[in-house]
């Protein structure tokens, strides 16, 4: 699988984390949310990797048509981490605008995310640094800081083989076996309780 800057977020993940699972793990959820564009905004799904209205939604915050209250409190997750609620939002718009950056620029919020992480997400900082998988760290970074409204083993499943593929890409070690998918959950009638212990 194709990876946008995949090279560059690696490398810059690893020189702050130090962990090749971590890392893995962290981005295999970023992948998940962004498809790791840092311009992406939530629901474009342009199937051509044009994108244009997360471009234009980042041209248009970048130069003011879309105001700092008007980003911060629409609701739409933007960038890396699809950043949603606002206070993050918030932190995010003060971090780029701000300091001069444009919004979606990848090396400030690779800078960003990190800064969050390890400010406010310990427990996700600890499995960063200590992950002795990348399925540890991925269910830590799912739960506890994308925070998705569906988090089901399905999810996790999908999300850690996101982190696998990235691992074997660049971590430069033996390549780790995908995580096999969930089956479905059955879809058939139960029998109603009531009808199980006439049978009794």
């Amino acid at each position: 699988m194709a990876y946008p800057d995949g090279q560059q977020i690696w490398d810059y993940l690893y020189s702050q984390f130090q962990n090749e699972y971590g890392v893995a793990g962290l981005m295999g959820n970023l992948y998940a949310e962004s498809g790791l564009y840092s311009f992406r905004l939530q629901g474009d799904m342009d199937s051509e990797h044009f994108y244009p209205i997360s471009h234009e939604y980042s041209a248009d915050v970048n130069d003011g048509t879309i105001t700092e209250s008007q980003f911060v409190n629409d609701g739409k997750g933007y960038g890396l981490a699809q950043w949603t609620y606002y206070s993050r939002k918030q932190a995010l718009y003060d971090y780029t605008i701000d300091a001069g950056y444009t919004i979606d620029n990848l090396e400030r919020q690779l800078e960003f995310l990190v800064l969050e992480i390890i400010t406010d997400y310990p427990t996700v900082k600890y499995a960063l640094l200590n992950a002795t998988s990348v399925r540890q760290a991925s269910d830590v970074v799912l739960h506890d800081f994308e925070n998705p409204e569906v988090q089901t083993e399905a999810v996790e499943v999908e999300r850690a083989n996101y982190g696998i593929d990235i691992y074997n890409t660049y971590s430069g070690q033996p390549p780790l076996p995908p995580i096999p998918p969930i089956p479905p959950t059955p879809t058939g009638r139960k029998m109603p309780l009531y009808m199980y212990l006439r049978r009794l």
